[in-house]
């Protein structure tokens, strides 16, 4: 099957946030030079708490993509490159479903009410049941790297060329399309979107921007600025919003590349604080800190009404270390080893370490509160519990 003639080529720099400290170091990503900063070693430590492996499967390798799971009801769902679906109880870690779609598949899966939801690499945009049989196809107008979503009423996915495009759920029709304009260079990332409920999307895009959309129409609701691009060279001006957005207690904040994280007033837009960290790995928050994963690796906690720095974790720079997740009352980040890391929420210092994935994830973790689930590079998919 030929690409959609909508395809654009996109020009991408591929994860760069997770080894690099800086643009000066680009080229040594690009052509193996020994320029780049070397992992810091990992020092010795007293396991207090250990993170575990509850369950593990495995789908197969996901080449240059990169795939999240969905929980739908009690059942992990995941996909892999290969067109392999699995359900997996989210309790036990017993595989109740598995099913071989025979596509090419990018960027993981959607479920929501019984309905499953995977992209294809060929432009596709494709409605399973439980049981795998199709319900329905619809063309996209580009490759999509990062999972679908759905509310139970649409789907939403967002695809290289800058789109974000919602689906009726039930039929597959075309409701509504919302579209920037794209810069020639952009960072590769593979989820930058965040579905709120019923109602709004958040949605991050190149050049610092943050857009919220309505779900219903895809009306702008308002739109601001994360960071100002910086530099004299067209790679030190990136400064995409390449991670998700996270909308909680009526905030909303977000994060950008080489640039800087900001928190705003979720109804009106207004910025709240701003800070110099710049990351296109992501961030979490609990009900008193944000918590976000910086360009080198630092591991950084704001106090999520003012600002404040309140710790800083330095001990995993250049590590390529993953977007933060809660697990229970810890801060959890895996690094390029597949190392799960445990920090205080209090001090950010480490109280845990385990390694678990055997390999590195590039898509953000994701916490069930008790449990954060993680799919690997290597195709494993994960339940971390204390």
């Amino acid at each position: 099957m030929n690409m959609p003639a909508g395809l654009r080529r996109v020009a991408t720099v591929a994860a760069l946030a997770a080894m690099l400290g800086g643009c000066s170091t680009v080229t040594g990503w690009f052509t193996g030079s020994d320029n780049a900063p070397k992992p810091t070693p990992l020092q010795a430590i007293q396991n207090n708490v250990t993170p575990k492996v509850r369950w593990d499967v495995s789908l197969g390798g996901s080449a240059d993509y990169a795939f999240t799971p969905a929980l739908m009801g009690d059942v992990v769902w995941a996909a892999g490159r290969d067109g392999q679906v699995v359900g997996v109880d989210v309790n036990t870690g017993r595989q109740v479903g598995r099913v071989d779609t025979r596509l090419p598949l990018s960027g993981g899966i959607g479920a929501k009410n019984g309905a499953l939801y995977v992209a294809t690499t060929e432009g596709e945009l494709v409605s399973l049941d439980e049981n795998g049989k199709i319900r329905w196809r619809s063309r996209l107008t580009s490759q999509a790297l990062e999972a679908p979503q759905s509310d139970g009423q649409r789907v939403l996915v967002r695809t290289n060329d800058g789109r974000l495009s919602a689906f009726d759920a039930d039929s597959g029709k075309s409701l509504w399309t919302f579209q920037r304009p794209q810069p020639t260079l952009t960072v590769r990332n593979y989820g930058s979107t965040t579905l709120v409920g019923g109602e709004a999307v958040l949605l991050g895009m190149p050049g610092g921007r943050l857009a919220v959309i309505g779900a219903n129409m895809g009306d702008l609701l308002w739109e601001a600025s994360v960071s100002t691009p910086r530099g004299a060279s067209e790679l030190e001006r990136m400064a995409d919003v390449a991670s998700r957005p996270v909308f909680d207690r009526g905030q909303v904040c977000a994060v950008a590349f080489q640039g800087k994280l900001t928190c705003f007033d979720a109804r009106s837009g207004t910025p709240m604080w701003s800070r110099d960290v710049g990351s296109s790995q992501g961030l979490t928050v609990d009900a008193v800190n944000l918590y976000v994963t910086g360009d080198d690796g630092t591991v950084w906690a704001f106090d999520r009404a003012t600002g404040r720095s309140v710790w800083t974790q330095n001990k995993l720079k250049y590590r390529n270390v993953s977007a933060p997740a809660m697990l229970d009352r810890f801060v959890l980040v895996l690094d390029g080893e597949g190392i799960a890391h445990l920090l205080s929420n209090e001090s950010g210092e480490f109280v845990g370490r385990q390694s678990v994935a055997g390999g590195k994830t590039q898509t953000q973790p994701q916490s069930l509160g008790d449990r954060v689930l993680v799919q690997t590079q290597g195709g494993r998919v994960l339940a971390l519990s204390l």
